[in-house]
């Protein structure tokens, strides 16, 4: 068993109050500080999408390029009266929100749709999913850190996008139910609202009330015409059904809207808490608010209560970063402790799957141990994500090839990490746009593979959970490419897109020299 030189583990999780306000603006500020931009935010379910998504444009228009689109099909604000009066603390629509933007995105904050319906005034169809997300895989790509540093003369936008997307619809309905072919969830999405419009509760299943209310009683086994119980709900979240079609990247949270029009008794914190509570602890809920017209605050619309886990309860990702190796056609130097830019090439790596979804990471130590430890730890220490889990191992048999190497990390893996990707050390400019597009697209029984313009197989590559016990067994110096020989149906290339720069690595002196003139 290798030895274990570092472990750095996040705090245990809890739930803690807190507003959407803050909860939503937590998520953005951590996405700006680790990912590249921008943050995407889908809304399912039934009463409260379009008012949700006003209110958060409102919010964020004036320090952001704030886009508002849909991948099924909306009203534009402008028919949107009373959404908007909800939201507007008596202010007028603004330029942004009056004008639609069809089939190209706008440049600065604004609309986007696709074409206007025929026969029903003020509707648009929306955003084909695959348009959606490839935009904003390109966004991503071309606003990664390392190569907007190289385009600082160009003319470039200090305010940082933010989407928002209405993928679901319910008919103006404060309840809905799933048919198969919903909802149309971006794979991009970042954070997923599931609503609830409370002004149902008490009323009867009916197609008055529940968009598609057949549906709905069969998912909660009740009979249409029954009255809907709060249960009732909470049954239905557990059913997982409103977990369909959610990207694993995304934060998932239940927003149950319109708590001013529950009786007074049941507007209590207590109340709201218990109920909050067990929203809570359903699977894959990461927070709940109830939000709804503040009587005491001229009606505005605010949180009543609002909990929310420490830590995501989407699944985790993994990555096996490889610094064991000798650097053997290097002539005599290591070439993951080679300067690159202000940091030595492995810093760099590492910094690099930071700004990933992996937030499970074994890095296998061999040939110069002791050196590699001193350069990263105090970047684990101090720069490490909040909720990573970090840990250093080292591989006795490093001598006997990469295979030895992955085999040790895997033993080392969190035990509910569901993917995890093998990354060399000497890849400095490794992508975390591109490391987030496989784990988009990520199942237990696929290997993803990134591949260049002219579709040739790069690195890194993601393999499925069920390849882990393969890569267990690794020996030699073939690595996880003998796991891949051996799966050819299990593959799946993946363009990300972006400069094919990123999937270089510093594995000879002159590919190295080359790196380093184009760096800087």
């Amino acid at each position: 068993m290798p030895d274990k030189l570092l472990q750095l583990q996040p705090k245990k999780s809890s739930c803690r109050e807190i507003s959407f306000e803050a909860y939503t603006a937590s998520l953005v500020a951590r996405a700006d500080k680790y990912m590249a931009s921008p943050f995407v935010i889908s809304t399912i379910g039934g009463g409260g999408k379009t008012t949700t998504l006003l209110d958060l444009f409102l919010r964020y228009d004036n320090e952001r390029l704030v886009t508002l689109t849909s991948t099924t099909a909306m009203f534009a604000p402008l028919y949107c009266e009373k959404e908007f009066a909800r939201v507007a603390d008596n202010r007028a629509i603004p330029d942004a929100l009056k004008t639609v933007t069809l089939g190209d995105p706008p440049t600065s904050s604004g609309v986007w749709f696709q074409h206007p319906f025929e026969k029903v005034e003020g509707k648009f169809k929306g955003i084909d999913k695959d348009i959606f997300d490839a935009h904003i895989r390109a966004l991503r790509m071309s606003n990664d850190p390392l190569f907007v540093e190289k385009m600082k003369d160009e003319t470039k936008s200090d305010r940082v996008p933010l989407f928002l997307c209405e993928a679901d619809g319910s008919k103006r309905k404060p309840f809905k139910a799933h048919a198969p072919h919903e909802p149309v969830i971006p794979e991009t999405t970042d954070l997923t609202l599931i609503l609830f419009g409370l002004s149902g509760l008490g009323k009867k299943c009916t197609e008055d009330v529940v968009h598609r209310s057949d549906l709905f009683a069969d998912a909660i086994r009740i009979k249409e015409g029954d009255v809907i119980t709060f249960d009732n709900l909470l049954n239905l979240i557990k059913s997982g059904m409103f977990l369909k079609g959610i990207p694993p990247t995304s934060r998932v949270a239940v927003i149950f809207h319109q708590t001013d029009t529950l009786p007074e008794d049941m507007r209590s914190n207590r109340h709201l808490h218990t109920w909050a509570k067990a929203t809570l602890d359903a699977p894959g809920i990461d927070a709940v608010f109830f939000r709804g017209k503040d009587p005491t605050n001229d009606h505005k619309i605010a949180t009543y209560m609002g909990l929310a886990h420490d830590r995501p309860s989407r699944p985790l990702f993994s990555t096996i970063l490889l610094a064991a190796g000798t650097s053997s056609r290097m002539s005599g130097y290591n070439k993951l402790l080679l300067p690159f830019g202000e940091e030595v090439v492995i810093v760099h790596t590492l910094r690099r799957i930071f700004a990933s979804p992996c937030r499970d990471i074994v890095i296998v130590t061999g040939h110069d141990a002791d050196a590699i430890c001193d350069v990263i730890e105090p970047v684990i220490q101090k720069e490490a994500p909040p909720d990573a889990c970090i840990t250093v191992i080292y591989n006795p048999r490093y001598l006997e090839g990469q295979g030895t190497s992955v085999a040790s990390a895997v033993a080392a893996l969190d035990e509910s990490s569901i993917a995890c990707f093998c990354v060399q050390g000497d890849q400095p400019l490794v992508s975390p746009g591109a490391m987030r597009t496989l784990t988009e697209k990520a199942t237990h029984d696929a290997i993803l593979v990134s591949c260049r313009k002219d579709s040739s197989r790069a690195s890194p590559v993601l393999f499925g959970k069920d390849y882990f016990d393969e890569l267990a067994a690794l020996e030699g110096d073939v690595g996880g490419r003998q796991v891949m020989r051996r799966h050819p149906d299990a593959l799946q290339l993946i363009k990300t897109g972006g400069s094919d720069l990123i999937y270089e690595d510093v594995d000879t002196k002159e590919r190295y020299e080359r790196l380093i003139k184009i760096r800087l």
